[in-house]
């Protein structure tokens, strides 16, 4: 499958919305990213986006990428990304992509996505690219919820 090489950066996938960050694209690339949590024996990931106009168009196409490889996706909604990055450990995840632009111009969107203990970078973000030019996707039936449990060590967990 033929995707724009050039969004594929050192440490996040980034173009211009509208041209580069098609919905086909966008769901190929939450496949992706689907299929390496699974491959690493992870399931749930957790979903935020900024606030640009592109965000939820974004976030409706990975979704559906990350729910056809078999992972759950947890909606945050409009978050910032420190947000998205505290979630992880509140919810104990280990996968989670949050859907932001950064201090790029309007017109640009992106996915900065961690796996495991950190963010990807480097070869793991050519990996994605890997993935999707190969079509070497995990298939399944996830599902979209928001989240609704901290971590079994998160003080509103304890039962009194």
């Amino acid at each position: 499958m033929k995707v724009n090489p050039n969004i594929f950066r050192e440490y996040d996938v980034r173009g211009v919305a509208d041209r580069d960050l098609t919905d086909e694209t966008v769901t190929l690339l939450g496949r992706a990213f689907g299929t390496m949590a699974r491959r690493k024996g992870l399931q749930d990931v957790l979903v935020g986006m900024d606030n640009r106009y592109s965000s939820p168009r974004l976030n409706k196409a990975l979704t559906e990428g990350l729910t056809a490889s078999g992972c759950s996706v947890r909606d945050l909604g409009t978050v910032v990304t420190p947000i998205l990055y505290y979630s992880r450990v509140l919810y104990d995840n280990e996968a989670a992509v949050m859907i932001t632009g950064s201090h790029n111009p309007s017109e640009d969107n992106g996915f900065k996505m961690a796996l495991g203990n950190s963010t990807i970078y480097g070869e793991q973000i050519q990996d994605l690219r890997r993935l999707i030019e190969a079509g070497d996707f995990e298939t399944g039936r996830g599902e979209k919820t928001s989240p609704t449990r901290c971590r079994s060590t998160c003080p509103c967990s304890r039962k009194k």
